[in-house]
């Protein structure tokens, strides 16, 4: 494309500009003219970015074709393009006449305007060029533009299409310079602040002025049938209302309440105009929730007044004229606004109410509980959430919650929302009804999945409703509980004695309705205790009664029943509570107790009507299971109530447990009969007699001993354990003809037996109680008692055949044992797929646990898949629990340490990093956390030595692989769940969890509650994956200055081999890509190097490589603000430490990319200075260090390939020398000449 070497100051010939604009037209469609090839289309593009880079024409020619009306709008609107991309990026280097010429030109196209206002399609163009203008305002006013507001009011009074133009200016304006805040030049940007906050009341007048008068004027052409014009008032007021939604976020309050609060009466009046609603509400929304300190909260809670609710209260109440599925649909979404600005509102409320006594109850707080409740029954679940949400921020303020109003609506929002909770299923009609609750149901939700994870979160909403109602009145929510579970049990009994049968499936709306009630039951019985008036004892107990008179076969309906009990157990202990031989009620609680365990262990033998249905079985399987947790659930909460029966439970369970099983009773599964067992124990925790526990410990472990005595051979080597359970035959799918299916079997059930009473057995709480039952063995050096658990002695013997099954585990993964895989069995050590939903953050959809119908039949395959992860994860989550459970007993046990590396940490270097990421986490980080002070040099200490190398050289290798990947693409931001996606993710997390276990080793910490008894053995906690960075709180900052290491981490640091492992693996970790890895490493990497330091640990190798690997995180992190502030400190303080001793550090500061050698002299110099008191880094110095890095950070990928943007800063702004001060406080003075001030609400007058 040919290029001209003409100025635009004066116009060349037309000739060649119309040549040019020609040419580029054509480029233009050529470039979006959808048959156009490929090459072409990029020869054309590139031909464009030529002229816009090269081309002294670019301005000149944009303007002609902006305003020539030949051309199609997409040639039109890449001649505004040109002329923005002139003023971006050649502003600072053409001549004053150039600018003038563009400035003239741009202001004419504004008065002639683009186009109609009412048209629509025109959009992009208007807002073109508005940005032209707005790109010349953020170079130019207000020092050099003075007469610009006279000039945007001259357009303004051209009519509606221009006056849409001048707001289309403002929004963008405000939006570059107060809420995002994207112009380049913070003094710039301080400029143009300063001189619209000095214009705010003439600005809001102005808008004001607008809506007041297109309104009445859409009306009036409404009324008169002049539709066209009546589009383009409505046009010119949805861009006011826009515009102001950029302005009242920021705003002071005093212009929102200007004129007595006009503009807030002006809005809720609009939300009552169909035309208007929808962008009234937004303007509302963003004043409602708006900040700030309580006197700029103050003046809004006008909207509390009479008028203003009437007017959102029948905003709230109106229904469309039509009830067709437009009009609905956009009912939907004006109410979804509305429901942000009555939580705007309300947010307001609550923060003040109460505050001072000048903040009480508003008067009319009637009509918003009034519109709240009934946008609760709306039959959208979205809108009806919306206001729940709404509620409970009332119902949690204390003067809210116990006013008498909200006393008289507690009753009316429970029988509102109690339907509510009734699970819904997805609609299966294509076409529901139109404004029923199915048809919100599929304009919101494209699939089955997102509605129920959606309805999840709803249910759980509705119900903390329930409990906050209950804190506030118990009886009433209680009542309501009463009377619907007598009324289902009425019913069900009816139903039984009729014939009638629930069929057994989870959306039978029978089974719903149940289900429903068990969970606000098991809500508001949760909070009884929370509460001083409490209901009467008497009537839970006959609740209960009536739930065991209730008798069924029905396995859904006795799981639900037994729900009921569940929740109702709390009656028992409360009538405990009140035993005297006179009180009839207690006698009463205390007969009962029979009864309850008889239900549940009726439950563990029940058989389905019909055996042979599949479902069935599965149904009476499901309330096996169901019946032995609730066991250990009430074993756990009332261990009291249980233990003067705790002899009849015993024999219900040994009669249960008897092999073979007697014909009446099903066999119990293996999960059952270990549940059942951990249940015993946490009773037996409350012998408080140490002979009594350790000889039923004895008893339970005393059948499974002889089990792991025989898997002696099964154990000493890969290939015979693969033999033992069938790993080098083909996959048997006949499942009773397979002989190591029983094999299998009792290993998972040896396991889980010692697992479940590592994790349950314990001593008792209460000190005194241990010392009387025998328990204290000894003291600390401090005085603390020293407790024996009761179930070590048996325990322990069985360590070694429990570390051989780890090491056969982990040998697993050697050569010779993965040629030894049969065919069919070829893939068995890959991640489960729930493993892999949990790693990649996935969202499970929710399930009933009694839905029969959700598996499937598992394969051959899949039963050895889970077999193994299993006794993988139960080995290492025993090993876990082990030392917190038996305590100084294991540490003290002699070749522990050799015991532990030999099995546990066997072939550690080849099995893959998911199972590694449980030996790290669930074993050791509780091992170590637990481990006592005069165990550390004889356990810990020889295992970090062996772990420490491995697992640095382990993590350098796999981040370099990870890196290699996003270098070749293989990582990009499109790849979803391929194997490397999924390796990425176990690296990140085994990273972040390697460097929680050094912070505990180091510094000290607490560990998750997923190691203190987690009833779950196989689950993983899922944590966040998220590659952007954590914000750096206050806290983090604090304990980066303020930690010290501990007695443990002193001794790790001064052994030669671990400290410089650690060291090493702390300094990489800063510069891995993971933000959040990089933030561990910083808060440990402080307190280690002042360690260091302290200790004369340092030599010139290590501080060139410490203080050179802070500035490689600064070069991978640092446009991360929070990375980078962690990063700076720890670059000071590593300057500050090491400099004084090792010189060479400047040299490495030097060698920084365009570093001045004066800045780092004076940052030298600055540190020489005594240092803060404390760990405390100088502020100054920290702006140092970041000038001096600066060249270093690195930048985000939506930064890398953009023009620099340079806008020069004008001459300072000078105030006049007098300032008048306003009635309102405001400083009135203008900043700016005489022709720019000149009484700006007459300049913008609109009036044609």
């Amino acid at each position: 494309m040919s290029q001209q070497g003409v100025g635009v100051g004066v116009p060349v010939g037309v000739g060649v500009t119309e040549a040019l604009a020609a040419e580029l037209a054509k480029a233009v469609d050529l470039i979006l003219h959808p048959q156009t090839l490929q090459q072409a289309r990029l020869e054309a593009h590139m031909a464009c970015e030529r002229f816009k880079d090269e081309s002294p024409l670019c301005a000149q020619v944009g303007l002609y074709l902006a305003s020539s009306v030949q051309y199609n709008q997409q040639v039109r609107h890449f001649g505004l393009q040109l002329i923005e991309y002139t003023i971006k990026f050649k502003w600072n280097c053409i001549t004053h006449e150039e600018k003038v010429y563009i400035k003239d030109n741009a202001i004419k196209m504004l008065n002639i305007g683009v186009g109609p206002a009412e048209d629509r399609s025109l959009l992009h163009l208007k807002d073109a060029l508005s940005r032209i203008i707005v790109e010349m305002i953020k170079r130019e006013w207000p020092q050099q533009w003075s007469d610009l507001l006279p000039e945007l009011s001259q357009a303004c009074n051209n009519g509606e299409a221009q006056t849409e133009l001048v707001l289309l200016v403002f929004l963008r304006l405000v939006e570059d310079v107060a809420l995002l805040q994207t112009i380049e030049s913070n003094q710039r940007r301080k400029d143009m602040y300063q001189a619209l906050n000095n214009n705010m009341n003439d600005i809001f007048e102005f808008f004001l002025r607008l809506v007041e008068q297109h309104v009445n004027a859409f009306r009036e052409t409404t009324r008169l049938g002049n539709f066209q014009k009546a589009n383009a008032h409505s046009r010119v007021v949805e861009m006011v209302l826009l515009t102001l939604s950029g302005f009242v976020e920021w705003v002071s309050i005093q212009h929102i309440m200007s004129s007595n609060g006009k503009l807030l009466h002006f809005l809720c009046i609009l939300l009552n105009d169909k035309a208007f609603q929808c962008n009234a509400a937004e303007c509302l929304a963003q004043i409602t929730n708006r900040k700030g300190q309580a006197k700029e909260r103050k003046p809004l809670l006008q909207l509390y007044g009479e008028e203003l609710l009437r007017y959102i209260y029948t905003a709230a109440s109106q229904m469309p004229a039509e009830m067709g599925a437009h009009s609905l649909e956009q009912r939907h979404q004006f109410l979804k606004k509305l429901l942000q600005v009555l939580n705007g509102m309300v947010q307001q409320l609550v923060a003040l109410w109460g505050k001072d006594d000048a903040t009480q109850r508003p008067a009319q707080l009637e009509i918003m509980f009034e519109c709240l409740l009934l946008l609760l029954q709306h039959a959208s679940l979205t809108i009806s959430h919306g206001s729940a949400l709404i509620w409970q921020l009332l119902l949690k303020h204390d003067g809210c919650s116990k006013d008498y109003l909200m006393l008289n609506y507690i009753p009316k929002l429970i029988h509102t929302i109690a339907p509510r909770i009734v699970k819904l299923p997805y609609p299966v009609i294509s076409q529901p009804a139109v404004g029923s609750t199915d048809y919100y149901i599929h304009l919101e939700y494209d699939s089955e999945e997102e509605f129920a994870v959606y309805f999840f979160r709803c249910r759980t909403d509705f119900l903390e409703i329930f409990r906050q109602a209950t804190l506030v009145q118990p009886l009433v929510t209680y009542g309501y509980c009463e009377q619907w579970l007598q009324s289902r049990l009425r019913n069900t009994q009816t139903e039984i004695e009729s014939g009638g049968n629930i069929s057994c499936s989870v959306q039978d709306p029978i089974y719903l309705e149940w289900d429903a009630l068990v969970c606000v039951l098991d809500g508001v019985l949760s909070r009884i205790l929370l509460v001083p008036e409490r209901p009467a004892v008497a009537s839970g107990l006959r609740l209960l009664e009536e739930c065991l008179k209730l008798e069924t076969n029905n396995p859904l309906i006795y799981s639900i029943l037994l729900s009921c009990i569940s929740a109702l157990f709390v009656f028992l202990s409360m009538s405990s509570c009140q035993l005297t031989p006179n009180n009839c009620v207690a006698m009463s609680g205390v007969a009962l107790l029979p009864r309850v365990l008889d239900k549940i262990f009726r439950a563990l033998v029940l058989k389905p009507p019909n055996e042979l249905e599949k479902v069935q079985l599965k149904a009476a399987k499901n309330l096996r299971r169901h019946a032995a947790s609730l066991l250990v659930k009430l074993a756990h909460k009332y261990p009291l109530l249980l233990l003067p029966v705790f002899e009849q439970i015993n024999n219900h369970v040994e009669c249960l447990l008897k092999e073979p099983a007697p014909p009446t009773h099903p066999q119990l599964d293996r999960l059952m009969r270990t549940t059942l067992q951990e249940a015993l124990i946490l009773i037996s925790n409350h012998f408080c007699d140490f002979e009594r526990q350790t000889l039923f410990i004895e008893h339970i472990i005393e059948q499974k001993r002889t089990e792991w005595l025989n898997f002696g051979d099964a154990f000493k080597s890969p290939l015979d354990f693969m033999r033992y359970v069938g790993l080098d035959k083909p996959p048997v799918y006949v499942l009773d003809t397979d002989a190591t299916i029983v094999n299998r079997s009792r290993i998972l059930d040896a396991l889980h037996v010692v697992l479940g009473v590592v994790k349950r057995c314990t001593w008792p709480d209460d000190p005194d109680r241990a010392q009387r039952g025998g328990f204290v063995i000894g003291c600390t050096d401090l005085g603390n008692p020293i407790c024996r658990n009761p179930a070590t002695k048996h325990v322990v013997p069985l360590l070694s055949h429990i570390l051989s099954l780890m090491r056969v585990l982990n040998e697993l993964f050697r050569p010779e044992a993965l040629a030894a895989l049969s065919e069919g069995y070829r893939h068995i050590h890959g991640m489960l797929e729930h493993e892999k939903k949990l790693l990649m953050a996935i969202c499970a959809v929710p399930a009933d646990p009694l839905d029969t119908t959700i598996k499937t039949e598992p394969t051959a395959f899949e039963k050895m898949q889970t077999f193994m992860s299993l006794v993988t994860e139960g080995c290492y989550h025993l090993m876990g629990s082990a030392g917190p459970s038996l305590g100084r007993d294991l540490y003290q046990l002699l070749g522990l340490s050799d015991a532990i590396i030999s099995n546990i940490f066997s072939c550690i270097d080849i099995i893959p990093d998911y199972r590694l990421r449980p030996i790290i986490r669930v074993f050791f980080k509780p091992f170590v956390y637990s481990c006592p002070p005069s165990f550390y040099e004889t356990v810990l200490v020889p295992l970090f030595a062996h772990l420490t190398p491995l697992m640095c050289e382990r993590l350098t290798s796999r981040w370099l692989y990870i890196s290699s990947l996003y270098e070749s693409g293989q990582l990009s931001g499109d790849a979803r769940d391929t194997q490397e996606v999924l390796e990425d993710q176990l690296n990140r997390t085994l990273t972040r969890e390697y460097l929680d276990v050094l912070k505990i080793a180091l510094v000290g910490g607490q560990i998750g509650a997923d190691h203190a008894g987690s009833n779950n053995v196989v689950a993983m906690e899922n944590e966040e994956h998220s590659m952007d960075s954590a914000p750096q709180s206050r806290a983090s900052q604090t304990a980066l200055l303020s930690d010290i290491i501990s007695d443990l981490g002193g001794k790790l640091l001064r052994h030669a081999l671990i400290g410089n492992y650690i060291l090493m693996t702390l300094l990489k970790a800063l510069a891995w890509n993971d933000g959040i890895c990089s933030m561990k490493a910083v808060n440990i990497a402080a307190p280690v190097m002042r360690f260091l330091a302290a200790e004369q640990l340092m030599d010139e190798n290590k501080a060139v490589s410490a203080f050179t690997a802070v500035l490689q995180g600064m070069q991978v992190h640092g446009q991360h603000e929070a990375n980078q502030s962690g990063l700076i400190t720890l670059g000071v303080q590593f300057y500050e430490l090491l400099r004084p001793k090792f010189p060479i550090l400047s040299e490495v500061l030097q060698h920084i990319p365009s570093v001045n050698a004066a800045d780092v002299q004076k940052f030298d110099e600055k540190i020489s200075v005594a240092p803060v008191k404390g760990n405390k880094v100088d502020r100054a110095k920290k702006d140092m260090f970041k000038k001096l890095t600066a060249q270093l950070v690195g930048r985000s990928v939506n930064q890398l390939f953009r023009h620099e943007v340079q806008i020069a800063n004008l001459p300072p702004m000078q105030p006049k020398a007098g300032k008048s001060v306003s009635a309102s406080g405001s400083v009135s003075g203008d900043i700016m000449d005489n022709n720019q001030n000149a009484n700006l609400s007459n300049l913008f007058r609109s009036e044609k």
